[in-house]
C-alpha cells in the first residue's frame, strides 16, 4: 500500500529530526510533525462529512475525481 502525502512528509521530517542535533530545529521539526498530523485529523474529518452528506452524482464524482471521496 502507498503512503498518503501525509504519511511520507512525516516521514521525511522524522528522518531529518533524527539527524539533527540543535534543539531549535528539533523543536521546530517537532512541531511541524503535530501540525501534520492536525492536518491530517482535520482533512479524514472533512472526509468523513462528505461522505455522510447526500451529494448529487455529479458533485459526488467531481469530489471523487479530485480525491476528497474514495
Amino acid at each position: 500500500m502507498s503512503q498518503t502525502a501525509f504519511e511520507t512528509i512525516d516521514t521525511m521530517l522524522a528522518s531529518v529530526q533524527s539527524d539533527v542535533d540543535d534543539p531549535d530545529l528539533r523543536f521546530k521539526l517537532r512541531t511541524s510533525r503535530q501540525l501534520l498530523r492536525l492536518l491530517h485529523e482535520r482533512h479524514e474529518a472533512g472526509r468523513d462529512a462528505l461522505e455522510e452528506t447526500d451529494l448529487d452524482e455529479a458533485t459526488r464524482a467531481n469530489l471523487e475525481r479530485l480525491g476528497y471521496l474514495e
